[in-house]
């Protein structure tokens, strides 16, 4: 039986169980009786018990029920309630009160802040549990903690918040979410991205498509015994993503609104004008064409491919119900038009969140979402607009385009094109469709056991489309072109589960064991024509196929778990997790992998011998050990041959893989020591100490050309990390109107190569992988500077003597110079950030900065605009500050003596352009107003809020170039908003 038959009658399987359940259920509930009460209407006031502030937002909830309200922004609520009943208080960060009616009608509650601030409830693997009773390293945030970030991903939203997460934007484009590490990077091959999971269903090693709008929490699981239980593709740690649930009985709506521009942020760089640019040429350009006239023109190429772009978003969500029903409904539209010119996306987004309390042991939960992206591209060149020299008028006297091919007299850049020319004609746009169904429930057999079932399906629908004019450069050869590609792609899991929580006396024990099944498929085609009518954008209006390809894939995972967490007297703490897991991308020999983890937590604070140390009001201690997997995707194992060649008129085959049944699952063991501390109620230290080994790593080994194959894949290689991360968290001013509060983490990496396959070095462009050294390692020739005698550019060159030991010479020869380790690497020491939040009254101001240290990039932009006049027909970038060029015999110079076509080839590829690019950057500031309750009441509203939000506001760096961060063409944006939420 096809293992997608399988998995059909399973999931049909689990909703007839799910539906039994219910009907059976359904039946005994029918034969309860309702004993009515009589109600009466209470009110009061909720405030801080130590500032007497009121406290907004409070959860108000007759107890046994869902019947509730919340308070407004003077803390006054309003509640009918039966005349016996007891009323819970609760409000995140105080101590939770109930209090009994008793035929009260009044009834004020001061809340205490709570003085365990560990006992925040957040999102492990498969469950829950509460910050003191965690044994391993996660990182939780609330949705308080991301909304200051304007980004329609989340990742752009965790950016400097979370110690050990390195997150880079490697461009600014609209929509592009950011590139993530969690404590290094421990594979060569396989990807080195997280796994996301949202609401307890796997999504993969990338980023979903979710509204941050619609997400109530994040989570980041760090080491083994937080990860250990997904398996092979938790190997580089898990973001678990929580979406907004329904809170029964209460009905909330809200509206958000928020609008603003975007720019783009040129750092320290600056090309030069026709006047700077003819100064820098005088003393070395020779063409003929070179001369005084050339700066009656100065077009400013990159002013016109950059504007204040528009962003907007608006959302409007629903959330209530019924002691049986309740729902959460949510919509997003988010729009953001490039700062370059020309880009242009759109997405909107739906998530609704069912919950059937069907009777009083089953629950149903139904999760469906989706969202519509579009993109229309018809996006300026940045690499035009920054080499494209300002001698050149891109339009002509009557204001139409110049096309250069038809005047190349008169237009001096080297590529002898007008970009704005094909522009107008030219153009991409690519459209997805991307729908998921969760469909899980809960059913309570015992008050001790419980049987859960997940079910989740996806479907992806992916088409783009490229447009050439024949009226356009390209177009002109071929008279025009179009070519569309389609993709789709579905997955689907089940998780069908037996839950165990008991607690007596002073044991709380807490297990459970599950099997879960995936898989996926995915198919695309491909297809390219030439010869099209101008404006015609219709595939079989071509007039000749140029091109036809497509593809198709599927893999399956299989899982079984284990897991159990045991507490004693909340003070002693133990984890063990074991799973065991199949993956279709494995042979036979080692299909299956046997992943596990143990963890224990001591809350010292919690001993008698503690209690009198009143400063002190939390300190525990956590170990965790554990093996971790990680697997690659298609078929590394396997040998195969493709069909894709053709002889004598029919398909043939051609070796294509050469098997190898024996290369296993890549391997992760982690080590992690944590300590959590908490100090006159306001400080708070968390420190963690990690080791994560990486062995068996998958590469391509090459095979002689003999064999009809280029390589196979083997086990070959070992990588380790090491490093610590620290927190620190403090309410710095607490006073009836005014609160002031920090948080700073830091957190080091060391990543170290500890074996290769026969000890051989793996190069990637100038990055070099070597035993004994950071995978992330720059290998080029080295840059010694100018010679202050005659300008001419230096290296290093590596003379061996005859005794075996080396001598460092310089030479001006770029082909003499050696090739070696610079002591530069991509990647960071130290990355952190500073979050701060202080609010006085109904004002609220937040800050977010984060850093990064130990940074090196290759700036090879500066090979164009940088070359010392290796190319005089591109424009050159001003000197930065300290910066100087050679001129006399005597100067102490970063630049050698501008020729015309370069001198000795400094231009060239060398750790001259290798820059420090460490930063400090403020990545956001948000200013928010909540109008008064006596305002809000009159407009018939329960809360409104106004805010301002500026994000990427400063960077503050030695990078030559515009954005350390992105390091490439296209930086990031400033943007500015202004916004409004209102809750009814």
């Amino acid at each position: 039986m096809k293992k997608k038959d399988i998995l059909s009658r399973l999931l049909n399987f689990s909703l007839l169980i799910v539906f039994l359940l219910f009907a059976y259920e359904s039946s005994l509930a029918n034969n309860t009786t309702v004993n009515n009460k009589q109600e009466i209407t209470i009110k009061g006031t909720i405030t801080d018990a130590e500032t007497n502030e009121p406290i907004a937002g409070a959860n108000i909830v007759v107890k046994g029920t869902t019947n509730g309200t919340i308070s407004d922004l003077e803390g006054n609520y309003t509640l009918s309630v039966p005349e016996n009943a007891v009323i819970i208080f609760s409000f995140i960060g105080y101590k939770t009160q109930e209090i009994p009616v008793n035929d009260q009608t009044t009834i004020n509650v001061a809340l205490a802040p709570s003085s365990e601030q560990l006992d925040d409830v957040i999102v492990i693997a498969y469950g829950t549990t509460t910050r003191s009773n965690l044994t391993g390293s996660a990182t939780a945030l609330k949705k308080e903690e991301l909304k200051d970030v304007f980004a329609p991903n989340i990742s752009s939203m965790i950016q400097g918040k979370v110690a050990g997460l390195y997150a880079r934007s490697a461009n600014g484009r609209p929509g592009q979410a950011a590139e993530i590490n969690i404590r290094g990077k421990g594979s060569i091959n396989t990807t080195n991205s997280p796994l996301w999971v949202v609401n307890g269903i796997i999504y993969g090693n990338y980023e979903p498509s979710i509204s941050p709008a619609d997400v109530e929490s994040v989570t980041i699981l760090k080491d083994a015994s937080a990860t250990s239980l997904y398996g092979s593709r938790a190997a580089n740690g898990v973001i678990l993503v929580q979406t907004n649930k329904p809170v029964k009985g209460l009905t909330r709506i809200n509206a958000t609104v928020s609008r603003g521009i975007t720019q783009l942020d040129q750092g320290k760089f600056s090309l030069m004008d026709a006047q700077e640019l003819y100064d820098y040429h005088s003393s070395w350009n020779n063409n003929p064409w070179f001369s005084e006239e050339l700066v009656n023109t100065n077009t400013d190429w990159v002013d016109i491919a950059t504007q204040l772009g528009d962003a907007q978003e608006y959302n409007v969500s629903y959330s209530g119900g019924g002691e049986k029903i309740s729902a959460y409904v949510s919509g997003t539209y988010f729009n953001e038009t490039g700062a370059v010119k020309g880009y242009d996306y759109d997405r909107f987004s739906a998530l609704a969140n069912l919950n059937i309390q069907a009777t009083e042991r089953l629950n149903i939960r139904a999760d469906l979402s989706g969202n519509y992206s579009n993109v229309e591209d018809k996006e300026h060149s940045l690499y035009n607009a920054f080499t494209y020299l300002p001698w050149d008028e891109p339009y002509n006297i009557d204001g139409s385009l110049r096309w250069p091919s038809l005047d190349t007299l008169s237009w001096y850049g080297r590529d002898q094109s007008n970009y704005l020319y094909n522009l107008q004609y030219n153009y991409s746009n690519s459209r997805a469709n991307r729908v998921r169904l969760n469909l899980n429930g809960d059913y309570k057999i015992t008050d001790w056991l419980t049987f859960s079932s997940m079910n989740n399906i996806y479907f992806s629908f992916w088409n783009s489309e490229y447009y050439t004019d024949p009226r356009s450069t390209g177009g002109w050869a071929t008279n025009g072109g179009l070519s569309s590609s389609y993709s789709f792609s579905r997955s689907r899991l089940t998780n069908q589960m037996l839950r165990y929580k008991n607690d007596f006396d002073k044991h709380s024990i807490n297990t459970f064991v599950a099997w879960e099944f995936s898989d996926s498929y995915y198919d695309n085609n491909n297809a390219s024509g030439t010869g099209i009518a101008a404006g015609l954008s219709v595939l079989n209006a071509t007039s000749e196929a140029s091109g036809v390809s497509g593809s198709k894939g599927e893999s399956a995972r299989q899982s079984l778990l284990f897991n159990a967490r045991y507490v004693y007297d909340d003070k002693y703490m133990a984890t063990a997790s074991f799973s065991r897991e199949g993956s279709s991308s494995f042979g036979k020999d080692n299909q299956y992998g046997n992943f596990w983890s143990v963890s224990a937590g001591w809350n010292m604070h919690s001993e008698s011998f503690m209690s009198n140390l009143n400063w002190l009001n939390v300190l525990k201690l956590t170990a965790s050990y554990g093996l971790v997997g990680n697997a690659p995707g298609g078929f590394p194992g396997l040998g195969y041959y493709e069909l894709t060649g053709q002889y004598n008129g029919l398909p043939a085959a051609r070796p294509y893989q050469k098997g190898n049944p024996a290369i296993s699952w890549e391997s992760t063991k982690y080590t992690n020591i944590g300590l959590e501390a908490q100090f006159l109620n306001r400080f708070t230290l968390t420190l963690d100490l990690y080791d994560r080994n990486n062995s068996g790593l998958l590469y391509r080994v090459p095979l002689p050309a003999m064999t009809g194959y280029t390589g196979i894949n083997k086990n070959i290689g070992e990588i380790d990390n090491k490093g610590f991360e620290v927190v620190v968290s403090s309410d710095i001013i607490k006073t009836n109107n005014f609160l002031w509060q920090m948080d700073v983490n830091l957190s080091y990496n060391k990543n170290e190569v500890i074996e290769l396959y026969e000890g051989e070095p793996i190069s990637s462009g100038i990055i070099r992988i070597e035993e004994g050294r950071d995978m992330d390692s720059y290998y080029t020739r080295i840059w010694h500077g100018v010679n202050p005698g005659n300008g001419e550019p230096l290296w290093e060159q590596v003379i061996e003597n005859e005794d075996g030991s080396e001598t460092i010479e310089l030479t001006n020869d770029y082909n003499q110079a050696t090739l070696q380790f610079t002591g530069q690497k991509s990647t960071p020491d130290f990355i952190g950030g500073v979050v701060n939040r202080l609010s006085y009254r109904n004002f609220t101001l937040s800050a977010n900065i984060g850093f990064v240290t130990g940074l090196y990039l290759y700036n090879g932009n500066r090979e164009l605009f940088d070359s010392d006049g290796s190319y005089p027909t591109f424009n050159n970038m001003n000197l930065a500050e300290g910066w100087s060029r050679w001129e006399n015999p005597g100067d102490i110079a970063t630049h050698p003596e501008a020729l015309m076509g370069g001198n000795h080839d400094a231009h060239k590829q060398s750790s001259r352009f290798l820059e420090d690019a460490s930063y400090i950057k403020l990545r956001n500031v948000s200013l928010s107003y909540s109008l008064p309750a006596s305002i809000v009441r009159k407009a018939k509203l329960s809360t409104a809020t106004v805010f301002l939000t500026a994000d990427n506001l400063a960077t503050f760096t030695k990078w030559s170039g515009m954005d350390p961060e992105s390091g490439g063409w296209y930086p990031m944006a400033k943007k500015y908003l202004i916004g409004l939420k209102v809750d009814f």
